[in-house]
Parts: structure tokens; C-alpha cells; sequence
């Protein structure tokens, strides 16, 4: 969970499920009853290893009867959850906390036991680990995360947008481009084991000190198949169940047009995908995409009817920075296609293209994609053929100066005539 908390909208269909209501106050029922027989607090979450001293040659271990997650302060509160940085007085370390905020609601409650499972079968540089999870005295449920020193990506757009000068030298363009291939890299992973996140978004992403890339909260991750998420195991059954069609969840700005419709069925990896290239277009331009002032109805509307910006559109200017170079306005225009067919297959797809992109071998798509993949095509030339590369360049530079010339004496011929 990133610091600045979950945002979530639920647009429900007007047809209730009363089976699924009676499963729901069942499951509650059982969970005060599991409360009421103490089964929850058997473990409160204490310290298990000894404080040792030495002394003359002599090791003593005393017990200590501490709270292993000494809390510190609050990182952030959502919509269904808290993270607070705790101190871990076993390994002696900080980690980050994750409470319910409310354990007496069934579905949050659900959510948050699919979140711990999900988590904790994605094992990936780019995606936070889950070191353990308990109940404290109280028999309240948290589950333990790796601590991100850092910030989140919403936090480093609103410098960029101010003209934050160290923000900017430390976040040019190319440095932006690799915090977005550590998204896409989160995401290849979890699309490829059948998971899609269904709210990125610059809150849930985390930058470290050291330019980390950390993809956050997956409680409201969906299932799509796959194969790696360990199906056979009967834990990771999804305790939230399927979310019906014509449900609408996650944030809507970052939504595609085919989650803000309530496609569930339809949402694939090009989902996320789609939301990651609204995160790009943010942090490229330092502008909203959808205005963060419109009602959660007019977020939802434009989420569906979005189209993506011209090449020419002006926000690709900005005072702060440089103009966004021509071969990512292309690249980020393909990655907002309303129609999910014209976007890119996959996070594969995605990050090769943006490689070639990269390295100047971009597809030409107007006159300066045209000549800055030619241009990159006769460097790598040079490079591969220097002699030839100097002799055409020579005849080269020898066949201009001679038009120059043969223009400046039919100037002086006409002058003198």
C-alpha cells in the first residue's frame, strides 16, 4: 500500500445476490465466534529470540516478553487499511505494518487475506514482499512488508510539476523512462502468473533511494489464469470471490475504458497496461490526464471516452523541462488506445518497443521520427565502417561545397549581366 492510501469506487449492479449476503453474515458470524474462542490471540505477536549478553566468556540469554512489531508512526491510511513503519525487535529492522481498519466487514476482510496470498506468491524485485503476517494482542489480523525508503511516484510528479530544480536533475527523461520500465517489469511478472492489478497508479508506486521501483497494494488484484500462482494449493483459494460484470473497482482516473465500462470479464494484462501508460503520461508531461478536480461520475466518463493526446497537443510542452522528445508522444499515444486491440500485446511487447525507442531505432512516424532514426541508422554505421563512413562523409561534404559554390558564381554571373 502506498503512503498516500487506496482510493476505491464500487458502482455495484442493481441486482443483488442473496445467497452471496447470506454467505457474507455467515462469514461474519464465524469470525466474531473465532474472536469469542480466543483462537485468534493464541499468537499476540511477541518476540521469539533472547537477548544475549556475554560477560567474562559467559553467554546469558534472558527472555524477552516484548511486542516483536514496535510501532512508530503512520505511513498512510486508505480506504480499507492503514500501513504504520514499525520496528522489528527480533531482526532489527524497520518494516511497514498493515492493519484492517475495520475487521467487522466481511468483504474488507476478505480482501485483505486475498491481498496476503497474492503477495505473498509474487516473489520480484519490482513487487514488495511480505515478511510475515500475525494477530497482535488484540487478535487483530496485520501482515508484515518490506520498508521502502523512498517516496511514491505521485509525490515525485508533484515536484516535477512545481519545477522542483533537484527533482528535475535527478528525474530527466531517460531516468523517468527507467522508473517506468521497473512498472512494466512488476507487471510482466504478475500478468504472466494470471494476476492484474487493476489500480496502478502513481500512489501505489513506490521509488527508493537508490531508484527501486516498487509496485504496491494488490488487494483488489484479480485472477485471469495463468500458471503460477499455486491453484492446486487450497490457501490460495480467492477468498473475496469474483467480482460481478458491471462492477466498477479501482480509481478512475487510472482506469481503462474497459474496466470504467465494468467489463470485468474482458480485463486483461492490456488493462494494467493501460493505466501504466496514464502513469507515464503523467510523469513525462508532470499533467493530469483526467483532471484530479472532476466527481467520481465524471472520472468514470472520461475514463471510458478518453482519447489519447495529439503529437502537437501543447501539454507535451512545459517550462520546467525540456519538450517530450516526438517517439514517446508516438509511444504513448499506441499505449492510450481506446480500443484495446490498437494497444500493445503485452508488457513484453511494451518493454521491447520501448528499447528500440530508446536506442533510436523508433519507427518512423513524421518528418523528426524520420530523421532521428536515419540519423541513428548512419551512427551506427559509422560505427561499424569507420574508413567508409569518413570517405562517404567526405564526398558528402565535398558535393555540398561544390553546389555552394556553383550557386554563389551563378549569382555573381546573373549580378554581373
Amino acid at each position: 500500500m502506498a503512503t498516500q492510501g487506496q482510493h476505491e469506487v464500487t458502482q455495484t449492479v442493481d441486482k443483488t445476490d442473496a445467497t452471496s449476503l447470506q454467505r457474507t453474515s455467515a462469514h461474519s458470524e464465524s469470525l466474531s465466534a473465532l474472536r469469542a474462542s480466543g483462537l485468534l490471540s493464541r499468537t499476540t505477536g511477541l518476540t521469539v529470540l533472547p537477548e544475549v549478553t556475554s560477560q567474562d566468556d559467559l553467554l546469558t540469554f534472558k527472555h524477552r516478553d516484548e511486542l516483536r512489531y514496535q510501532k512508530e508512526h503512520l505511513l498512510g491510511r486508505g480506504g480499507m487499511g492503514e500501513v504504520q513503519l514499525a520496528l522489528d525487535q527480533d531482526i532489527g529492522r524497520r518494516v511497514a505494518v498493515k492493519r484492517l481498519i475495520n475487521e467487522d466487514d466481511p468483504r474488507a476482510l476478505a480482501r485483505f487475506v486475498d491481498e496476503v496470498r497474492t503477495v505473498g506468491n509474487l516473489e520480484h524485485p519490482n513487487i514488495v514482499p511480505i515478511h510475515d503476517v500475525s494477530v497482535d494482542a488484540d487478535g487483530s489480523l496485520f501482515f508484515v512488508m518490506k520498508y521502502v525508503e523512498g517516496e511514491t511516484l505521485a509525490s515525485i510528479i508533484d515536484k516535477l510539476a512545481s519545477g522542483d530544480e533537484a527533482a528535475h536533475r535527478r528525474f530527466p527523461f531517460e531516468a523517468r523512462l527507467d522508473l517506468f520500465t521497473g512498472l512494466l517489469r512488476a507487471l510482466q511478472y504478475a500478468h504472466d502468473r494470471g494476476l492484474v492489478h487493476r489500480d496502478v497508479k502513481p500512489e501505489n508506486i513506490m521509488v527508493g533511494r537508490f531508484g527501486e521501483v516498487m509496485l504496491m497494494d494488490w488487494g483488489i488484484a484479480r485472477r485471469t489464469g495463468g500458471d503460477g500462482l499455486r491453484a492446486d494449493h487450497p490457501t490460495t483459494v480467492r477468498a473475496a470471490g469474483e467480482t460481478l460484470d458491471g462492477t466498477v473497482i479501482g480509481t478512475p482516473r487510472y482506469m481503462s475504458p474497459e474496466q470504467a465500462s465494468g467489463q470485468i470479464a474482458e480485463l486483461d494484462g492490456r488493462s494494467d497496461l493501460y493505466s501504466a501508460f496514464i502513469v507515464l503520461y503523467e510523469l513525462l508531461t508532470t499533467r493530469s490526464y483526467i483532471e484530479p478536480t472532476a466527481s467520481v461520475i465524471q472520472s468514470v466518463a472520461a475514463a471510458r471516452d478518453r482519447q489519447p493526446p495529439k503529437v502537437t497537443d501543447p501539454v507535451f510542452s512545459n517550462p520546467h523541462q525540456n519538450s517530450v522528445p516526438s517517439e514517446l508522444r508516438h509511444f504513448l499515444r499506441r499505449g492510450l488506445a481506446t480500443r484495446k486491440e490498437e494497444r500493445f500485446a503485452d508488457a513484453s511487447d511494451v518493454i521491447h518497443e520501448l528499447e528500440k525507442v530508446r536506442s533510436g531505432a523508433c519507427a518512423v512516424q513524421c518528418p523528426l521520427t524520420f530523421i532521428k532514426a536515419n540519423s541513428t541508422r548512419y551512427e551506427r554505421f559509422l560505427d561499424a565502417h569507420p574508413l567508409l563512413g569518413m570517405l562517404t562523409t567526405a564526398i558528402a561534404l565535398c558535393a555540398c561545397a561544390s553546389g555552394l559554390i556553383a550557386w554563389a558564381m551563378l549569382l555573381l554571373f546573373r549580378f554581373a549581366s
